[in-house]
C-alpha cells in the first residue's frame, strides 16, 4: 500500500470532514460571485422562483497579507518521519497579542509564534518547548489548505526536517473551501495515467 493510501485510510477514521495526502497544489482561492441583472431580468426570476441560483467559481489570489489570517483557525495534520503510519492531528489558531506579537495557540495548549513574509508568501508557525522548537513552515499557495514541512530544534540536536503537514482553515462554509486541492491533484494523476493507458492499448492494437 503507498504512502499516500496509507494516509488517507488513517485519516477517513478520524472525525473529519476532509482527509490529507501529501502533494503540490497550485494558486487558487475559492469566491462566491453573485451574478447582477437588470431590473426586468429580476422581475422575470422573481416570478420564476428565482432560477439563477448563487455559482461558485474558482479565481486566482494574488497574495495573503497577515490581515487574512488574523483570527483564524487550522485543523492540522502531521506526519512524522518517525511515525509515518500515524497522523497527529490537533488545532492552531493564529493571533496577534496585546504587545502586538503574532501568537500561536495550540490545541494541546502550547504556544509559539507565527508570521507571513508576503513577498515570498511563506509562513511559519511555531510551537515552543522547555528544549527547544518545531517550526510548521510552508509557502501559501491557498486561502482555505496549507502543506509544507516541519523542521524540529533542541538544545540536544541540530535544527533537521522530522514532518509533513497539512492543514484545513476551519470556520469557513464546506462548500466555499472546495476539496483540498491535494485530492484534486490526485485525482488528476489518476485520469493522466488512465489516458496514457488507453493511448498504450491504441497503439498496441494498431501495430497488431
Amino acid at each position: 500500500m503507498s504512502f499516500q493510501r496509507i494516509i488517507y485510510s488513517l485519516l477517513s477514521i478520524a472525525t473529519l470532514s476532509s482527509s490529507w495526502a501529501f502533494h503540490h497544489v497550485p494558486n487558487r482561492a475559492l469566491l462566491k460571485n453573485l451574478h447582477m441583472t437588470d431590473s426586468s431580468l429580476a422581475i422575470e426570476g422573481i416570478e420564476d422562483k428565482e432560477e439563477d441560483d448563487d455559482e461558485w467559481e474558482y479565481v486566482e489570489f494574488e497574495s495573503l497579507t497577515e490581515a487574512d489570517l488574523l483570527g483564524s483557525e487550522w485543523l492540522v495534520g502531521t506526519c512524522f518521519d518517525k511515525s509515518p503510519n500515524k497522523i497527529d492531528e490537533t488545532w492552531c489558531r493564529l493571533v496577534c497579542n496585546d504587545n502586538n506579537e503574532n501568537i500561536a495557540i495550540w490545541g494541546d495548549n502550547s504556544e509559539g509564534k507565527w508570521a507571513l513574509d508576503k513577498a515570498s508568501q511563506y509562513i511559519t508557525i511555531s510551537k515552543n518547548y522547555l528544549w527547544g522548537k518545531q517550526i510548521w513552515a510552508c509557502v501559501v499557495e491557498d486561502y482555505y489548505y496549507l502543506a509544507g514541512t516541519v523542521r524540529s530544534w533542541s538544545f540536544f540536536s541540530a535544527a533537521a526536517v522530522e514532518a509533513q503537514w497539512q492543514a484545513r482553515r476551519l470556520g469557513v462554509d464546506k462548500e466555499e473551501a472546495g476539496i483540498a486541492p491535494w485530492f484534486e491533484e490526485e485525482e488528476e494523476t489518476e485520469s493522466e495515467n488512465d489516458s496514457l493507458s488507453e493511448a498504450d492499448s491504441k497503439a498496441i492494437i494498431e501495430e497488431a
